[in-house]
Parts: structure tokens; sequence; C-alpha cells
């Protein structure tokens, strides 16, 4: 190498070689990724069931704030509310807790908890301040569902407290609020959870609830009654005035008590009964067999309604089941059918498994006198009632069997026949000739007035002849004077006598 040229390096050859290990740089987004999909995750897995809740109205909810409680307990929260496409009410889009599923069955309940103030109870004064949620009662018995209509109002009893629910159905009680007390010895054991009329419209459907261990007091011979406002009763000691409760005198209530002590068991769930008018009611015998006849007034029924009393001597014997007014065509008037049912149990020895026999005996009856007639069930209140009696010298009648309803025999009220005779009178009068008997009555005045002008002079000559100076006078003076002298001769004989009996044989002057 020559020094002129300066020293040059060898030419150095790049070796391209592949790494055999991934970057740690690509390892961060990895890792984050799995991370996220980790809490996606678990974030989807923790989810509890999503459900569809329809309400009336979306008052005092507010989507993403509004929770669904149980006891207090957060287990839900509104997601999302919107209209429904009838736009007849909101549907509501909440998202429960996990392990929510079990207790949305076909039996759970959800409704809107706010404050309430009614006659029986104050409820969610809570709400005031933290806001309206819903609430829920859940059950686990029941098909699975997603879907729920919300209650219009917080159900009495929710299904987490023991006891059981009875049916009771009421004809003339009427219905009780919701949440009235249900008695039992004057304490409360339970409360009414629902009251409403009939489809048919005939009676009251009442549903309530008695709490354990009361419910074992509910037997098939148990009676319920109406124990709202104030039971008066007037007996030989006076006025007995009797309220069940002061709740119960407020808002009513339903009381309940076995009237006779027996073996019998405890009544299912679900039971039904009848809802008497008041406790006295409940004592009145029951009685199975009924029997429907018909009678037929001609005279006004004011103060006689349904349900008053049928009476046989003073003894009820039934009630009257139904009144109207019908128009007899064939005598061209009004009449008026009374339906009553007659209760045979309360007549001994009447009734006979024969139904010959017994119609029979009720022909022979009937010949004999028994009628139906209106009679006072209370003078103060002008209350009637259907009265079966026997009247003697009854004009002659029967039971006409043919029609759909036996037709029994009536008679008018006594102060109906003095009307009738009354009437039956003034007509004869109307109809006799007025003018002749007056013209009569004139000439028989005139004849009277002539006979007392000459009974005045008959007078006249009677007071001329026995005036004082008449010879009429002094004739009776003189007559007078000579029975005085003989009554007195007479008188003195009588004294001689009773002194000297044998003057009578021997004479006065022979007795020494």
């Amino acid at each position: 190498m020559s020094p002129e040229e300066p020293d040059r390096l060898p030419a150095a050859e790049a070796v391209v070689s592949s790494r055999r290990r991934p970057s740690i740089v690509w390892l961060i987004p990895l890792v984050a990724a799995v991370v996220g999909a980790f809490v996606a995750w678990r974030t989807f897995s923790e989810r509890g069931p999503e459900i569809q809740i329809e309400l009336g109205s979306a008052e005092g909810l507010e989507a993403g704030k509004t929770q669904i409680k149980y006891k207090d307990v957060e287990i839900g929260l509104v997601e999302e509310i919107a209209l429904k496409p009838d736009l007849s009410g909101v549907v509501c889009s909440a998202r429960m807790v996990k392990g929510a599923e079990d207790y949305l069955r076909e039996g759970t309940r959800f409704w809107v908890t706010t404050a309430r103030i009614t006659a029986s109870q104050i409820t969610g004064l809570g709400t005031l301040l933290s806001g309206a949620y819903i609430g829920i009662d859940p059950v686990r018995e029941g098909e699975p569902r997603r879907h729920f209509v919300a209650l219009a109002t917080q159900p009495v009893i929710t299904s987490d407290q023991p006891g059981k629910y009875f049916v009771l159905h009421s004809y003339r009680a009427g219905s009780v609020p919701l949440g009235s007390p249900v008695l039992f010895r004057k304490i409360q054991v339970g409360e009414v959870v629902s009251s409403e009329l009939a489809p048919s419209g005939d009676f009251v459907t009442i549903r309530i609830f008695v709490h354990a261990p009361n419910d074992a007091r509910v037997s098939a011979d148990t009676r319920f009654w109406n124990a709202g406002g104030i039971s008066a009763q007037l007996g030989t000691s006076g006025i007995d005035v009797e309220v069940a409760s002061l709740t119960s005198l407020l808002i009513g209530g339903i009381a309940f008590d076995t009237l006779e002590e027996t073996s019998g068991t405890p009544a299912p769930n679900g039971a039904e009964f009848d809802l008497y008018d008041n406790e006295a009611a409940t004592r009145r015998p029951v009685y199975t067999e009924h029997n429907t006849w018909l009678i037929y007034f001609d005279q006004s029924v004011r103060g006689l309604n349904p349900g008053a009393p049928v009476e046989f001597q003073g003894i009820q014997v039934g009630e009257v089941r139904d009144l109207r007014l019908e128009y007899d065509a064939e005598k061209q008037r009004f009449r008026i059918p009374v339906l009553i049912d007659i209760e045979p149990q309360r007549i001994g020895q009447l009734g006979s498994p024969d139904a010959q026999e017994r119609r029979e005996r009720l022909d022979r009856l009937v010949a004999q006198g028994l009628r139906a007639q209106l009679g006072s069930a209370n003078l103060l209140t002008g209350q009637l009632l259907v009265a079966l009696d026997m009247h003697e010298g009854a004009k002659p009648a029967q039971i006409v069997w043919s029609q759909p309803y036996p037709v029994f025999p009536s008679i008018p009220t006594p102060l109906e026949e003095i009307t009738s005779s009354v009437t039956r009178l003034t007509k004869k009068l109307d109809e006799l000739p007025v003018g002749e008997v007056v013209n009569g009555v004139n000439g028989t005045l005139e004849s009277a007035r002539a006979a007392l002008e000459q009974a005045n002079r008959t007078l006249a000559a009677v007071s001329t002849m026995a005036g004082p100076a008449s010879p009429l006078q002094t004739e009776l003076r003189r007559a007078l004077l000579e029975m005085s002298d003989a009554a007195r001769s007479v008188g003195l004989a009588a004294d001689q006598i009773e002194r000297q009996p044998n003057s009578l044989i021997f004479g006065r002057g022979d007795q020494k």
C-alpha cells in the first residue's frame, strides 16, 4: 500500500436477522383488552334481568333515579320510561339485581309507593324526602314473567305475612273501605284487602285477611258481621248501645266469632262466608229449607221492603223477598204482588216429607180462615210486615197451586176495611134523592110547628085551671087537709094497738 493512498477500512456488510420474541410494547394493549373483556363479562354476568312494568302514569318517577325496593333494600333501577302505544299509560323498563329471577313470577306484584293518607292508615311518609319508589311483593310460585302490570294502590297485605284470606258476601250490609279492621272480640286481627260489586250486581264481594295465629279461629261455624257504626238495641233494661272500636266507628269494620264451641277444623284459605248486617242477625237460627209464596195486595204497601219479616201470630217464619206493581187487565186495576220466603223448619209439626200431604194441611188451614195481612212492624218508622193469622168469618178462599209460585189468599187491614165502609156509605149518601128528602123534612117541620102551637094553647088552659085562685086548687087543698087528718088518726090508732094489743078485742074502755 503506497503512502499517497489513504487508509481504507474494509467494507462492512449488514446482516438482517428477525427477532424471535415479541416486544413488550404489544403486551400493554393486549392486557388492556383482556381486562376490558373480563370487566365487560363480569358486568354482564352480574347484571340482573330486565323487566317492564305498566303503570297508569309516571308521576313521581324518573329514569335512572327511581329505585325498586323490597323492605327498603334496592333490588332494581328504572332505566327508561316510555308511553304506551295507545297512550293509556306508561311502560317502565327496569334492571333488577342478579338473583331476582327466582322472584319474578306470575304472582309478583308491583306498585308505586308515595305518601298516602287514608281513613285507615298513613303510608309512605319517607318518600317526602327520598322521592317515590316502586315497591315489590315477590313470590316464588308461578311461571316466570318479565312483564307486569302495577297495582293502582299499595296492597294492605303482602305475601310474606302469615295468615289466610277469606271471602265474604254481603247482600244488604254494603261495602266496607279498603284497610278496615277485622275484629275478633274487639281486638284487631286482620284487615279488609278488597271490596267490589259482583258482576250480577246482587251482592258485594269482600276479601279479608286474618293474621296468624288468629286465622285458626275461623271455622265452618264462624259468622261474620258488619261492625261499623253504633249498635243500639231497646230492651227491658233500657237502650243498650255498643261500639266495636273507635276505628270501626269512624271507617267501619268487620267482626267475627264462633257462636258455638265446636271441634271443627280451621277453615281453608279462600273459604267463603255470608256477611250479616249486625251481631244480632248472626244469632238467628239458619234454616236450609225455603218455600216461596205469592201474595196479592190491593192496598198501599208503603213501608214494606225486601227483608221485612213474615210473622205467624207474632213469631217470624220468613221474610219478604220482592215486591212490585202489576196491572190486572181482567179487573182493570192495579195490584201489588209480594213474594215471600217461608221457612217451614220454624213451624213444628207442620212439615211433612209428602208434598201432597203438606198441600192438604195448608188447604184445610186456609179453609178455616188462615190469611195474609199487612201489619205494622214499627209505629215510629212506619215499617210494615206480612202477618199470617187465623181470621174467623173471613170470606171463603183457597190457595192457587197452578201458578209458578203458589198464590196465598190475603185480606185487607182493619183500617182499610173501615175506609172502604166509609167510602161505600158516602157513595150511598150521594145516591140519595136529597131534594125529596129536604122537601119532606120541610113538611115535617111545618107539622111540628103547628103541633107546638097547639101544645102552647093546651098549656095555657091547664095553667088557667090550675092557678092559685082556681076552683081546682081550692078542692085540692081541702082534700089534702082531710087526708092529713086521716093519717094522723091512723097514727094514733097504731100507737094504741102497740101499747094495748087486746084493745082490738075488748075495746079501749074495758081495760083497767
